[in-house]
């Protein structure tokens, strides 16, 4: 008798296992993509990628022609041979911007000099849409410019220390298929 009585429970645990059957599967609704469906959303996404160290959400907010461009001053510190003339140049590419911010939420510096942040904050001061300008090189005059004042935090728990970078980036963005990306960083700060 005491086995028909626990027969429900034991054909029940044989049919679901260890499942719950009250309690179904959470779906994972999630996706990679990142939407950016206005410059303040994008720019607000470059903000989350880097204090999520977050190289995938990064990549996408960057135009496969994408450029980072420095000051004269700073090419010959930071500047990255672009062409293969022996000299650094002002700017460099997506391929070599995706592979330094890899380093610096990975890997830390690529001169080895500073290990992996434990925190990495990038603060951008978005101005009113009142400053924003349009660009005005033919070919480009449905892009806007941004001037963000950016303060780049770097933060170390072992050495309790920060490194941090301050300055003006003029932010060229573009609109495709409904997203907005960067294809332009104009670092105006100096080192």
């Amino acid at each position: 008798m005491r086995i028909v009585r626990y027969l429900p429970l034991l054909l029940m645990l044989t049919i679901f296992g260890c499942e719950n059957p009250f309690r179904p599967k959470l779906l994972d609704s999630s996706t990679s993509l990142v939407n950016s469906r206005s410059p303040e959303e994008l720019l607000q996404n470059l903000e989350k990628s880097y204090r999520e160290k977050n190289i995938n959400v990064f990549r996408q907010l960057l135009h496969e022609d994408y450029r980072f461009e420095l000051l004269s001053s700073e090419y010959s510190q930071i500047g990255i041979d672009m062409d293969g003339d022996g000299l650094r140049d002002s700017w460099w590419g997506y391929d070599q911007e995706i592979e330094l911010t890899r380093n610096m939420f990975e890997r830390g510096s690529s001169d080895g000099t500073l290990p992996v942040a434990d925190e990495i904050e990038l603060r951008l001061q978005i101005p009113p849409q009142e400053v924003w300008e349009t660009d005005a090189t033919e070919g480009r005059e449905t892009w806007i410019v941004i001037p963000c004042y950016f303060d780049l935090i770097l933060s170390y728990a072992s050495s309790n220390s920060i490194y941090m970078a301050n300055g003006t980036a003029r932010f060229y963005l573009v609109q495709e298929a409904g997203n907005w990306q960067i294809i332009i960083w104009r670092d105006e700060s100096n080192l």
